[in-house]
């Protein structure tokens, strides 16, 4: 492990201990515990963010293929191949 010093406002460093008095761990734990949370959320949040990203990219290729295809109407196509191939 690597040993860091950091400066928080008094009032945090006493809800840290308060929490860490009360789940029986070392303020080190807690603020272990803090850190592996904050990564875990933003990587959450990037992983949705590139979701996102390409869900937004596929909504852009059927609209151009919707505008491409012009008045075709993929139901009525479809219950025409169901009429002739049952």
């Amino acid at each position: 492990m690597v040993r860091i010093n950091t400066v928080f406002q008094e009032d945090l460093i006493e809800e840290i201990d308060r929490i860490a008095k009360e789940e029986g761990k070392s303020r080190s734990l807690i603020l272990r515990e803090a850190a592996h949370q904050l990564i875990k959320e933003y990587q959450r949040q990037k992983s949705e963010e590139i979701r996102m990203k390409k869900v937004g990219q596929a909504i852009s290729v059927q609209d151009r293929l919707r505008r491409k295809s012009g008045k075709w109407d993929s139901t009525s196509e479809l219950r025409k191949w169901r009429g002739k191939h049952p």
